[in-house]
């Protein structure tokens, strides 16, 4: 009853938000959105391990990652109103842009809270069409090309996963694992066939990479990240990576039940350390800075991949990263949205001075580029200092020295290319075209970012205590 009260708030809150076509009408609306979310999530705290249906669980690992995307949530609206206001775009686009977040929020809730395999990726393809229409928002040849790249490639990718979901299935027959409900599934699996066993985790992982923005099937998303209102782009590069994490961890805690165990974790390291070389090597030609945040993004989704991998203390680790990650990157987006307001380009070659004509915005930059960077006291130097710990243990050290020397080259390019938009002299004709954003937009990030610290220095003890019972096995 809960989740059917929940899920028709949501539909009723981005209707009434689609059929109001005036700007101040749509805030109310919007607020009240976000204080449902966050209810509903405060709700999921009292009612931890309950089993909705069979199909629906309210794990911990669910509530940390709902948790997230509700507190996220408040500063999307914020940041997303910020933006009408200096688009002046029409009501019905504006409309349309509401209702697809709103309903995007209510899909990655449900995935989060997903106890089946086949429930889980209905709602994960019910999430491509949401972002679909909100990466399409400018109505630009640029949107629609970035919008129907990533709406091919992630069909292709999801249809992999649904047939591996099947393949798993049919591997697991008779073994504990009947219809992959996520609850039931015993700890000593038998595998009737092992060659459809490692067929179908290959294509779920494939699947679900173009959601956690890793190898393989990631380049798309930094096109539709580059693209898409920045709003979006922090969600896209939080929270429903967060919900790719999300799968792609279930269907590993599966192969901890059997002999595969160590295959799985051989394919995540791979997959992990492909991801942050990509994000290394790309990061050096980078010309736009919304691309270079985007392939950061890919750089730490590959920490989480190789967490994952090694397990222990670093599925810890990793939970703990992306908690910190999703704030922080959020954030880094929302300010960007500011530069191209001011500037009216991405080009790097095209920005500088920042520190002088917005000092509120230029100390929010510095300090979410500490942060992102992992320089202490950022709590993502203490998540990596504890996954590099976990694999050195396990006998990684060759595989931790190449990770840091690539995390090396990314923060030289990152340092480099901060200084050059806080910094960098332009001349008097362009510095005379450009109007500052008022002060006070960059508040939100601010306030976001400071709650990052917090975190960072005294994690909550019920934080820590969720994200233990989250990697129980």
């Amino acid at each position: 009853m809960e989740l059917i009260i929940y899920f028709s708030g949501v539909v009723f809150w981005a209707l009434l938000a689609f059929l109001i076509r005036n700007r101040k009408g749509q805030i109310p609306v919007a607020a009240l959105f976000v204080l449902w979310q966050l209810s509903f999530s405060g709700y999921l705290f009292t009612k931890l391990n309950t089993n909705w249906t069979s199909y629906f669980k309210n794990d911990a690992l669910s509530v940390i990652f709902i948790s997230v995307l509700s507190i996220t949530a408040i500063f999307t609206m914020v940041n997303s109103f910020i933006y009408f206001q200096h688009r002046n775009e029409k009501p019905l686009i504006r409309s349309i842009y509401l209702l697809a977040l709103m309903l995007f929020f209510g899909c990655m809730t449900g995935v989060f809270l997903s106890n089946n395999a086949g429930l889980l990726w209905i709602l994960t393809e019910a999430t491509t069409l949401a972002i679909a229409v909100l990466i399409y928002h400018e109505r630009t040849i640029e949107s629609l090309e970035a919008t129907w790249k990533y709406v091919f490639v992630s069909t292709i990718g999801l249809s992999f996963s649904f047939i591996g979901i099947i393949l798993l299935d049919l591997s697991l027959k008779g073994s504990g694992g009947v219809d992959l409900f996520f609850s039931s599934i015993n700890h000593s699996l038998l595998i009737n066939n092992a060659i459809l066993f490692q067929s179908a985790f290959l294509l779920i992982v494939i699947g679900f990479s173009i959601k956690m923005e890793v190898f393989p099937l990631h380049t798309v998303c930094v096109d539709a990240n580059s693209i898409a209102p920045s709003p979006i782009s922090a969600l896209f590069s939080t929270s429903l990576a967060n919900v790719g994490f999300v799968a792609i961890f279930r269907f590993f805690k599966i192969t901890t039940y059997t002999p595969m165990h160590a295959w799985a974790s051989h394919v995540l390291y791979i997959i992990g350390a492909l991801s942050i070389l990509y994000a290394a090597i790309y990061m050096i030609r980078v010309k736009n800075y919304k691309r270079l945040v985007a392939y950061s993004s890919i750089e730490h989704m590959g920490l989480v991949a190789l967490g994952i991998a090694t397990g222990g203390l670093a599925w810890f680790a990793v939970i703990l990263h992306l908690i910190y990650h999703s704030f922080t990157k959020s954030s880094l987006f929302f300010q960007l949205s500011q530069l191209i307001q001011m500037y009216k380009t991405k080009k790097l070659m095209g920005v500088g001075r920042y520190f002088k004509l917005n000092p509120l915005g230029g100390m929010v930059f510095l300090l979410a580029f500490i942060l992102i960077l992992g320089i202490p006291p950022s709590g993502m130097f203490f998540t990596e200092l504890m996954l590099f710990k976990t694999m050195i243990e396990q006998g990684l050290l060759w595989l931790v020295i190449v990770i840091v020397l690539l995390l090396t080259i990314i923060i030289w390019i990152f340092t480099k290319q901060l200084f050059r938009i806080l910094f960098k002299n332009l001349g008097q004709q362009q510095l005379s075209t450009i109007q500052p954003s008022p002060w006070y937009e960059s508040i939100p990030q601010l306030v976001l970012l400071l709650f990052t610290f917090y975190l960072s220095i005294q994690p909550p003890d019920f934080l820590i205590l969720l994200i233990q019972q989250a990697v129980l096995p």
